[in-house]
């Protein structure tokens, strides 16, 4: 149509317009981006909590089922510090061992299981048979305490039959006559801010430490270790050796950091088997 004129819009109003959609668009994604963080650290947070969960559970319920007298502590804060024990296969009570002046014997009977539960006692090469280990020497280093499974357990009613490896004489009874099949000891370490768990490694006199290998079942651990193992409140593990009134316990205290966030575990796991 004549006479009519066509405006556009003005150098000024467009970046009027750029300047607030800026400001608008910069409003939004320090919103969304705030939102985004706390979603993130939420996450975090719940891994890190459930991490630590887990491994404190498992060392927990692992402590519960060691031989008594077997628990040891060992590290500095340069390698590490460790907690080793033996674990408890099977548990029950023998009806008579060879003790001094009795003749050296490679088999003794004692209250079987029921052959047919899920619950029964399973044999496997490495098991060892442990009677009144009162120290840990007598768990790690005497024979007079600790032997060998040679085969099955044979069973008749209510009586098995373990064979040992060797002819053997204990060196003494136990005051309620337990006896204690176990397996070879296990090791939980702190090092380099991680937690591993050691098994399959055998005895030994002196407790073996594992700065670099094992199983990793936790990291983003924050425990500032001491030079003696056990020696400061903030160390991993401690022991209370057991008295004539009370069992052993095991002290353990964990804690873990990760993006600002820090949990401290603190339990007292309390040994139920005696000798």
């Amino acid at each position: 149509m004549l006479g009519q004129t066509h405006r556009g819009f003005t150098l000024v109003e467009i970046v009027a317009v750029m300047v607030v959609l800026g400001i608008v668009s910069l409003g939004v994604s320090r919103y969304i981006g705030t939102g985004t963080q706390i979603y993130a650290d939420a996450v975090a947070r719940d891994r890190l909590l459930g991490d630590s969960r887990f491994v404190v559970e498992r060392i927990n319920r692992e402590l519960r089922g060691a031989l008594p007298n077997s628990v040891r502590v060992s590290g500095n804060s340069n390698t590490g510090h460790c907690i080793e024990f033996v674990p408890v296969v099977w548990s029950s009570v023998y009806f008579d061992i060879p003790v001094a002046p009795e003749p050296a014997s490679d088999t003794f009977d004692i209250v079987s299981w029921d052959p047919v539960s899920p619950d029964r006692y399973f044999y496997e090469s490495q098991h060892e048979v442990v009677i009144y280990p009162v120290t840990a020497n007598d768990v790690y280093i005497s024979p007079l305490h600790r032997i060998g499974l040679a085969t099955e357990p044979s069973v008749s009613s209510n009586v098995a039959t373990l064979t040992l490896e060797a002819e053997h004489r204990f060196a003494t009874d136990s005051p309620s006559a337990r006896v204690y099949i176990v397996d070879t000891p296990v090791s939980f370490c702190v090092v380099a801010g991680r937690i591993t768990r050691h098994a399959n490694y055998g005895f030994f006199a002196a407790q073996p430490l594992f700065p670099n290998a094992g199983e990793v079942v936790a990291e983003h651990n924050a425990n500032t270790l001491s030079n003696v193992a056990g020696n400061t409140f903030g160390d991993p593990f401690t022991v209370t050796p057991a008295t004539l009134t009370r069992n052993a316990a095991v002290v353990v205290l964990l804690k873990f950091a990760q993006s600002g966030e820090s949990i401290t575990f603190y339990n007292e796991v309390h040994q139920p088997n005696v000798p």
